[in-house]
């Protein structure tokens, strides 16, 4: 009793699928090898399984008596049935491309001379209106950056001034409360010092001359008052 007919449909079991593509697979690249061999035969093969791993015939592990290559014989099957690959020449492309980026450098040179008062003459009057927006645009701009670096600046100062009125307030009182100890200070035996002494020292520590700090910006702009 012969074999029933198996019908041909697509292995729903992934694992199954794989193992009889695999066996099968490996019969087709031998009886590809035989024919090659046996009968002198060109053969290519070109396979993408189902996880899309690509095989070919023949290829590196093919038998060593197979003296073929794939791309000679697509080649023969293309040149056979007169088939013509478009060749893709993206010279033009570059062409247009570097002809833009020419005309842009040409037109970024120019309005460069404009914002420095160059080639003017062949504006029209609107032209220069825009062209003069844009300037007072860039103006306010700029101007904008630099009342905002002069308060910084100011600010900075006055933190400063702040600082060193405090310090001096500091060595005021120090030299106050130096001088009182000075005057206070017990004299013994020979070191007891004349009465023109003392009274010089009393007077230069009574009435110490204090000078208050002023702080003067540097920038012709600024100015702090006491």
């Amino acid at each position: 009793m012969g074999r029933g007919k198996i019908e041909l449909r697509k292995i729903e079991n992934r694992t199954n699928r794989q193992v009889t593509f695999s066996k099968r697979r490996q019969g087709l690249l031998k009886k590809a090898t035989e024919l090659a061999i046996l009968c002198d035969a060109q053969i290519g093969l070109i396979i993408f399984s189902g996880t899309n791993k690509l095989y070919t015939f023949p290829n590196n592990s093919s038998s060593g008596f197979i003296d073929q290559n794939l791309e000679q014989i697509i080649q023969k099957y293309l040149l056979d049935k007169r088939i013509q690959l478009p060749v893709h020449d993206n010279r033009e492309e570059m062409y247009q491309e570097v002809e833009a980026m020419k005309e842009a450098i040409g037109v970024a040179e120019q309005n460069m001379r404009h914002y420095l008062a160059e080639d003017l003459g062949p504006l029209p009057l609107e032209e220069l209106h825009k062209h003069e927006q844009r300037l007072e645009s860039s103006l306010n701009l700029i101007r904008s950056r630099k009342n905002q670096l002069m308060h910084q600046q100011l600010e900075n100062l006055r933190k400063k001034e702040q600082m060193l009125q405090a310090d001096n307030g500091n060595m005021y009182r120090w030299l106050m409360g130096a001088g009182q100890e000075q005057l206070e200070m017990p004299f013994l035996g020979d070191d007891q010092p004349s009465s023109s002494t003392v009274l010089q020292l009393a007077t230069s520590s009574s009435s110490p001359q204090f000078y208050p700090y002023r702080l003067q910006s540097t920038h012709p702009n600024l100015q702090i008052y006491d």
